[in-house]
């Protein structure tokens, strides 16, 4: 192999361009087709490619072009290189209007919010969806998704933000008589379930050496409402430990039982996006940000979710 550095300024790069479709394409007429000249043009590009590399790339046969094994070698070379700097240009583009972004309610006040404040000063400007309904990702109903539970499904990307095991509650009220509540008191209930985890209060209550859920749960699709009637007196339920850290400190919720649960297997939050645009700047941005608050390293106040939310400029649209 020819080891003598080519500077980048010499290389013919359009012709480099048209040869790399040609061998991946096999044909030059559909390669003109793709990088928009004529079939003469490209080959053209190519003999003259072929006269400076001293080495036949392809076999010229009646009607149709074979890669030899030396194009082929270059072709495939090639083709990485401009994977690469078409992943570089896609990176550094601007985004085209607002990134948006679908997320469960609770999440989207207490880390979105403050996240479009931020981002805001970069240029990069949310428009985030707080709804319990997943949005099809796929189908271009929004850019990125925050998902909590288990990894979504390919052929989406997913990233984990952050995990957490998870911890029971019920309204501080409750508690009158103690800093905590037996198992038999918190299996007489009301139980408040989430449909997201269906066998969740069966397989805790057995953990806690009790039977079965004695009468029907009350079952939200929303983590948020769940919280809210427990807040309300209506109940027990149970959340990731670093989403009510807050309401915990402020009263609002208490914990029923020490016990941590899912330590093992940590409810996590997935960041998810389309594969080809994972390495957009303005979705890069967002995941290191949201990564970095979640780790608790971000400014992000306790008790400021509210007011970002109040006067932040991103469109929350609250379904």
């Amino acid at each position: 192999m020819n080891e003598a550095h080519v500077k980048l300024a010499n290389l013919p790069l359009a012709a480099l361009r048209a040869f790399e479709a040609a061998s991946r394409l096999g044909s030059f007429r559909d390669a003109a087709a793709e990088v928009g000249l004529t079939p003469s043009a490209v080959s053209h590009h190519i003999r003259q490619l072929e006269a400076s590399l001293g080495t036949t790339l392809f076999l010229r046969q009646h009607r149709k072009v074979v890669v030899t094994p030396a194009g082929a070698e270059l072709g495939a070379g090639l083709g990485r290189g401009f994977a690469v700097i078409a992943a570089a240009y896609a990176s550094a583009q601007a985004p085209r209007g607002p990134l948006v972004v679908s997320a469960a309610p609770d999440f989207a006040v207490r880390w979105l919010m403050p996240a479009a404040k931020a981002l805001e000063a970069e240029g990069i400007t949310l428009r985030i969806e707080a709804s319990t309904r997943l949005a099809d990702i796929a189908a271009g109903e929004c850019d990125v998704a925050i998902r909590l539970g288990p990894r979504p499904a390919s052929p989406l990307v997913s990233e984990r933000l952050a995990s957490s095991p998870v911890v029971l509650l019920g309204a501080p009220a409750r508690l009158a008589d103690g800093p905590g509540l037996a198992p038999e008191e918190i299996a007489a209930g009301p139980l408040l379930g989430l449909s997201m985890r269906p066998k969740f209060w069966t397989e805790v209550l057995a953990r806690l050496g009790q039977p079965p859920p004695p009468r029907a749960e009350a079952v939200f699709d929303s983590l948020d409402a769940a919280l809210r009637a427990a807040e309300a007196g209506h109940g027990f339920t149970y959340a990731p430990e670093m989403l009510v850290a807050e309401h915990i400190a402020s009263g609002r919720l208490a914990l029923v039982h020490p016990r941590r649960f899912g330590t093992r297997t940590a409810w996590s939050y997935w960041f998810t996006t389309r594969p080809q645009s994972f390495d957009q700047r303005a979705i890069r941005r967002l995941r290191d940000w949201l990564r970095t608050a979640l780790s608790g390293k971000a400014a992000v106040a306790p008790g400021s979710a509210g007011a970002e939310a109040r006067r932040g400029k991103s469109i929350i649209q609250a379904a």
